[in-house]
């Protein structure tokens, strides 16, 4: 095998404050993206038409995504209530934050990948393209199956019980969109466990047979987990969530075991190679982590770390 030195795509060094220069305006960039899109959920009017018969039905786009998600959750039969005469207000400024934090993530995302990206090596980078790939979908798609799944069998629940009580479904409107955000969010960082688990196996630090081994503890802990994100949805609903969780942990175990089972290739041949290298002679460049040659070169070309 040829000898290769992995190093960073940038070489070029940087001082402590051009690093917090750098850090300021790409943080700079981000609360740009966040105050403007907010500014749009606050005052930009959702109707495409600007003529007078607008002025009268105004609606800014944070009042059209909050109808969208309570025709999408809201069940027959409840009622949603202000009960004080500020709580329309502070729901007002805090979805549309929530809001345009959701809508400029791509931005907030791309601006922290780019800071790090000079730092990274070839083999680190191959690893995070995919993992932020297959993260970004799962989380997406958790937050669609929690927000027309789970939300939804959850306010159905809570309907039955107040029919059991005797009490009129009517509920704060505080109360209605913070179980929205806190299930929605929650099922959709459930859905991305699979991602976590396949990147500490490929990085070594847990093993698939650690995670067969113990699974009745972690489906234990993810139902205790379920019932959390779901706190008044039933145990129907629990369930539910409980039984995607654990298909898809089974689907990464599955995955993972390919990743270890080339890892363990990999070390084979590591292990010929190093046993057809002669050692290295006293006074020869060797690596000061792993022992090898270096051949005058700055970066390792058996563990890629800097000798500087």
């Amino acid at each position: 095998m040829p000898e290769r030195e992995e190093k960073p795509r940038d070489m070029k060094e940087m001082t402590l404050l051009e690093h917090l220069i750098e850090l300021r305006d790409r943080l700079k960039v981000c609360l740009i993206t966040v105050g403007v899109l907010t500014m749009i959920m606050l005052v930009f009017p959702a109707q495409l038409n600007l003529g007078w018969e607008a002025l009268y039905a105004y609606k800014p786009m944070v009042s059209l995504v909050l109808d969208i998600l309570r025709e999408a959750v809201l069940p027959k039969g409840m009622r949603l209530i202000g009960l004080t005469i500020t709580a329309p207000l502070e729901l007002y400024f805090t979805a549309s934050l929530i809001f345009a934090l959701a809508f400029s993530s791509p931005v907030i995302g791309y601006e922290i990948f780019k800071y790090v990206d000079p730092a990274l090596y070839p083999h680190e980078r191959r690893m995070i393209y995919p993992f932020m790939a297959a993260f970004l979908g799962l989380f997406t798609g958790g937050l669609l199956f929690g927000l027309y799944i789970i939300t939804p069998a959850t306010f159905k629940a809570m309907v039955i019980f107040f029919t059991f009580v005797g009490a009129e479904p009517i509920i704060h409107i505080k109360d209605f969109y913070n179980t929205i955000l806190i299930v929605t969010l929650g099922t959709g960082i459930v859905f991305t466990s699979p991602v976590i688990l396949v990147l500490l196996v490929r990085a070594g630090i847990i093993s698939t047979e650690a995670v067969t081994r113990n699974r009745k503890w972690i489906y234990g802990a993810a139902y205790i987990v379920a019932a959390i994100i779901t706190p008044d949805g039933g145990v129907f609903t629990n369930l539910i969530l409980l039984g995607v969780f654990v298909a898809l942990i089974e689907g990464a175990v599955i995955v993972a075991r390919r990743y270890e089972k080339k890892r363990e290739l990999e070390e084979m041949s590591r292990s010929a190679e190093e046993a057809e290298q002669p050692s290295p002679k006293p006074g020869v460049d060797v690596c000061k982590f792993c022992g090898k040659p270096l051949n005058g070169k700055i970066f390792c070309p058996w563990c890629g770390r800097s000798q500087r």
